[in-house]
């Protein structure tokens, strides 16, 4: 089995790749603002940067009466306004559809805005909830139009975390998610298109993850109750990413939170059924907290968390510095870098440090560091940049493709779909040795039907070639 595994590792990298993978580049610090000290990041379960590209992007923080939004566009950062109120707290951004929205807590409420316009105009308040204790809001816009809410809200006999929605204009009924008569709190969620998925940290002590899912957009969630792990106590402010692997078409997602100090990783591929076992990702020698993660469609996943030396206290800011880890190999256990890489070595201390994605090469760590001497918040960031040659996965979204190949087992002749016709394309079949077996030229059109009968029971390779650029590789297996 083992020389099986080889055998399809080698062969990927020969039919996916033309150069070696990408490297990991941690770019200088740049300071982005200088703010009052009062200003503040969400620190536990929100992101904070959006944006398209370097040169476009949306960062978003806050102190008590004020939450801003600072846009850089050609080199330079503008900040504007989002709101301004009383008793502000946990603003969180999220972006699509060239809009961004921004989420926060205003003592009773949690409310939320959407601007078109880079944050020119925004529009009326939208009261996600209110008049209650309410705390911790998460926001994710998806690509198709619903802007997904989890935040918690306490009770006369629990703490509990609840779920709507915002869509054309108009919000859904909300849903309680979490178990009854426990403390719910700081959930995070995410969404793939209709499938929805929403983590939080539920007490009494010693506190424990949860994790819960819908597959229609939101509104009837799975009546079941999970935990993806009962190994670790005391675990805290988990946050979720999702990544797809176009050439095995498998999705991945990941949990990251904190426990006892350290850093915890965990990844399902069948959206919640099974989890993997926790794979402690912080260095053994500091303590950690407020986990961060965030990933692309090429196998990087990263995170950031805040971290400080043993012995320290936690309220001693000057001790604390920027974690950063990351694999490129879909977060394969002990694929993990050192944490070393982005420190600061900052004598003031670096705080609140979040991993936001920006496309699929750029990620940027952002991080406060409070000068009390001068009365100023220094709000920084540090790219990480992804170099060296795009895979597959790029590639096919380059050319907009589509391709299915069906049935699958075949056994006398493979059938291919795609949603752009074939251009003088080649298609070519390989064993699991990496051995050309077959190979069809000059395919053209949307339907393309292929004979296999020559092939022997087994596992095969089906790349397709069209223009130099490889466009597709699927396995297959033949079966009589």
């Amino acid at each position: 089995m083992k020389i099986y595994r080889i055998f399809f590792y080698i062969l990927f990298l020969s039919l996916t790749f033309n150069k070696s993978k990408g490297q990991i580049q941690i770019n200088t610090i740049s300071l982005v603002s200088s703010e009052n000290l009062s200003t503040m990041f969400c620190f536990n379960n929100s992101k904070l940067m959006k944006g398209n590209s370097i040169s476009d992007r949306y960062l978003v923080y806050y102190n008590s009466d004020t939450i801003f939004l600072n846009v850089k566009q050609s080199g330079t950062w503008t900040k504007k306004v989002v709101y301004t109120g009383s008793n502000l707290s946990s603003a969180t951004i999220s972006y699509n559809n060239d809009t961004i929205w921004v989420c926060w807590q205003e003592l009773i409420n949690i409310r939320a805005r959407f601007s078109p316009d880079l944050g020119d105009s925004w529009s009326d308040i939208i009261e996600i909830a209110g008049f209650s204790r309410v705390g911790s809001p998460s926001i994710f816009a998806a690509e198709n139009g619903k802007v997904h809410f989890a935040w918690h809200k306490q009770g006369s006999g629990d703490t509990a975390i609840y779920y709507r929605y915002y869509f054309n204009g108009s919000l859904s009924d909300t849903i309680r998610l979490s178990n009854v008569m426990k403390q719910g709190l700081a959930p995070s969620l995410i969404a793939i298109g209709d499938t929805v998925l929403c983590t939080w940290k539920e007490n009494p002590l010693p506190s424990q993850v949860w994790f819960r899912r819908s597959f229609d957009g939101g509104n009837i969630w799975d009546p079941s109750f999970s935990q993806p792990t009962n190994l670790i106590s005391l675990t805290k402010d988990p946050n979720l990413a999702h990544a797809f692997d176009s050439t095995l078409n498998k999705h991945y997602v990941y949990l990251a939170y904190d426990g006892k100090n350290m850093i915890y990783l965990q990844r399902t591929t069948n959206f919640g059924d099974s989890w993997s076992h926790p794979d402690t990702i912080s260095n053994l020698h500091k303590l950690s907290q407020f986990a961060h993660i965030d990933c692309n469609d090429n196998g990087f996943v990263g995170l950031s968390y805040e971290q400080r030396p043993i012995g320290t206290s936690l309220l001693d800011d000057s001790k604390k510095d920027v974690g950063f880890t990351y694999s490129t190999n879909w977060g394969e256990p002990e694929s993990f870098s050192v944490d070393t890489l982005a420190y600061t070595h900052n004598s003031l201390g670096s705080v609140y440090p979040a991993i936001n994605k920006i496309d699929d090469n750029n990620f940027f760590l952002t991080w406060l560091t409070r000068d009390t001497l001068n009365n100023i918040a220094k709000v920084l960031e540090r790219r990480i940049h992804i170099t060296g040659t795009l895979g597959i996965n790029t590639q096919t979204q380059n050319v907009s493709q589509t391709i299915n190949l069906f049935p699958n087992p075949i056994s006398t002749q493979m059938q291919l779909h795609m949603d752009n016709p074939l251009k003088n394309a080649t298609v070519t079949v390989y064993n699991i040795l990496g051995q050309q077996v077959m190979e069809y030229k000059n395919i053209n059109g949307s339907y393309v039907m292929l004979k296999t009968n020559n092939l022997t029971n087994g596992i095969y390779f089906v790349r397709i070639l069209q223009s130099s650029e490889i466009i597709a590789v699927r396995k297959v297996v033949v079966k009589y």
